[in-house]
């Protein structure tokens, strides 16, 4: 994962067509070639090229740590294999090959100098100057998992790659009929006469008889249909659960205390004013003008035109502000005004208005709550044999009760939860474990028990189902006044809509929209121009069948609370000649299309020149 180690090299688009190329050798065929098996002792080949299982374990753990952080710092191994990134690894690699095969045949050779160059460009290998850092580019590898040699070969592969790639994107370029076409199409603007017909213009709708109620009730099922229940008895072996019975001692939360002192400091904090002013000579003069006594609001107003709204930071801790103003801002003494500071933004003046001094918390303020942390950790440690002993127990045919009185667990239960984890009166659940607690009480028969099985704090669940209450059509009774609520509300919709269609008729027979409007007491507005797909005007369905028909035209769409009829009163053309960075922004926008469907067209080409091949069992055999 390169893209993840460093700056990217080349053009952001030319890694965004490579990364849609990746994604089309699926439909190449390289996704087929995991149903195969392969020969000898690599994990693939491509061409003549090898990819080893040292590679491919580098390359994964690379991008699990990449990816580890949109996880909350918890992908573990089997949610990586369930969510298929092992493919997704090979699949990269193996269009890295390809690539580089077809680079390295068109003599597309990178010197040591551009190497080297682009190394020393990344500003992760960079000390406190700006300049090369040794050590940071030895952590830079430590971090990624290269040696220097490789981290060397893997940036100039990946440079020819790019210049391959660029070239491909550069050679697309879209008509300039094609761009003014589709820009005229998206920059048309139009007006539209309105009238709004709401629900609420049918206040009495009558009651439903029985007969109808039951036909409603059948039209909506889905609606009115309860989702599964299951009754579930489950064990949580958690962190929390095996602290409850670990004594931690006075003694060793001094120790905790002690050794963890640093995360109980509370930072200092300070109330703070500023003023920024656009050059030197008004920081200056307002300089002046506070030393001689003034109020700092009132110079503020009187020489940066600032209120008093505008001059609050409110109360910050250091790392809040802009970096070049820490230091003036937590060296004041409170009520002091500091000296003026340039920035890129100007030139600021700050005054300290209240000074709250940093501090650590007291050993009594934090004691429980470290208390609770100590037994955790402990438990922590303890947990892995527990499961191992919760688990044989099990496997031994002992009940979760059986095994609970064993292990000291207490047995919990859930009278009725559905797979979104509410209760049969729609409340969620409490206490449920995480990770895939309800996909295994719903993946598991009645009367049977899940394995023990992992979940994201560090725990362990087994569960059993009790019970399974299938989906059903709730009675009429159960629910009646929710049900004529709702045949009230949809019949009142139905007759708003009804009234609209009415009214889009008249206009298309000729009648203007007022006069249309004005036979049911209703009256007519106007909208500003807005462009296709624009929905703040009008719902979605008015504003497409707008755009189908030209001057006239009238639709109508259902809304929040009532039905909307809409008649085009005007047709804005596009004009592309006052709207050069419009233009410029479609014409990107299709060369990078056009550029994509070369890139795709020649990565079939050469997939098809350097043969590929996948030693599936290998390739499983590793994770």
């Amino acid at each position: 994962m390169l893209d993840a180690m460093r700056k990217a090299t080349g053009s952001l688009v030319a890694k965004i067509l490579f990364g849609i190329l990746v994604l089309s050798f699926g439909v190449w065929g390289i996704g087929d070639i995991f149903r195969g098996a392969g020969r000898g002792t690599s994990i693939a080949q491509v061409g003549e090229q090898k990819i080893s299982g040292p590679m491919v374990i580098a390359e994964y753990q690379r991008y699990i740590d990449q990816l580890r952080p949109m996880f909350g710092g918890k992908l573990d191994a089997e949610q990586a294999k369930h969510l298929g990134f092992p493919r997704q690894v090979m699949q990269r690699l193996i269009a890295q090959a390809v690539f580089d095969q077809a680079a390295h045949d068109l003599g597309l050779a990178v010197s040591d100098e551009v190497v080297r160059a682009n190394i020393m460009e990344d500003p992760r290998v960079k000390g406190p100057g700006g300049k090369f850092d040794e050590i940071a580019f030895r952590q830079l590898l430590g971090r990624a998992g290269y040696t220097e040699d490789g981290f060397v070969n893997a940036i100039r592969r990946e440079i020819a790659r790019n210049e391959l790639t660029e070239s491909l994107r550069a050679a697309g370029k879209a008509p300039k009929n094609m761009v003014e076409m589709l820009y005229g199409l998206r920059a048309e603007k139009r007006v539209a006469d309105t009238v709004t017909v709401p629900d609420s213009a049918f206040a009495d709708v009558g009651e439903p008889d029985e007969a109808e109620l039951a036909a409603y009730h059948q039209e909506r099922a889905a609606a009115f249909t309860a989702p599964e229940y299951r009754a579930v008895t489950y064990l949580a072996l958690t962190p929390a659960a095996l602290a409850k019975d670990i004594e931690v001692s006075d003694d060793d939360l001094h120790q905790a205390y002690e050794d963890g002192k640093e995360r109980f400091a509370a930072p200092e904090k300070r109330t703070l004013e500023q003023m920024v002013l656009p050059d030197e000579a008004a920081a200056k003069h307002a300089e002046e003008l506070l030393a001689a006594g003034r109020d700092f609001a009132k110079v503020a107003k009187e020489v940066a035109n600032e209120d008093k709204d505008a001059i609050e930071l409110g109360t910050v801790t250091k790392d809040k502000i802009p970096e070049a103003l820490r230091e003036p801002a937590f060296t004041l003494a409170q009520g002091a005004v500091s000296e003026p500071v340039k920035t890129a933004f100007g030139w600021h003046i700050l005054k300290a208005v209240a000074v709250e001094p940093g501090r650590v918390k007291g050993f009594d303020e934090i004691k429980d709550s470290l208390r609770r942390e100590v037994a955790e950790d402990r438990a922590r440690d303890k947990i892995d044999a527990e499961s191992n002993r919760l688990e044989d127990l099990i496997a031994g045919g002992a009940s979760l009760e059986e095994a609970a009185e064993k292990t000291g667990l207490k047995p919990l239960t859930i009278d009725a939860v559905d797979a979104r984890g509410q209760d049969a009166a729609g409340k969620p659940v409490a206490g449920i474990p995480g990770g895939n607690f309800l996909q295994t009480v719903f993946g598991t028969a009645e009367g049977k028990e899940s394995a023990l099985t992992e979940i994201p704090d560090g725990g362990y669940f087994a569960a059993r189902v009790n019970k399974i209450t299938p989906s059903a059509l709730r009675p009429i009774d159960s629910m009646r006044e929710v049900l004529i609520s709702a045949w009230k509300g949809d019949t009142r919709r139905k007759r708003s809509k009804a009234r609209a269609d009415e009214i889009a008729e008249k206009i298309k027979s000729g009648k203007s929209i007022t006069d249309a409007a004005a036979e049911y007491g209703l009256k007519t507005g106007t909208t500003q121009p807005f462009k296709r797909g624009d929905t703040d005007a009008l719902p979605e369905a008015a504003v497409n069948a707008l755009f189908e028909g030209g001057m006239g035209t009238a639709a109508t769409a259902e809304t929040p609370d009532g039905a909307i009829v809409a008649q085009v009163k005007q047709v804005i053309p596009a004009d592309p000649a006052s709207d050069k960075d419009g233009v410029a922004a479609v014409q990107q926008q299709l060369d990078l299309a056009f550029g994509t469907d070369l890139l795709v067209q020649y990565g079939a080409a050469i997939e098809n020149r350097y043969p590929v091949t996948v030693n599936t069992k290998a390739f499983d055999s590793l994770f």
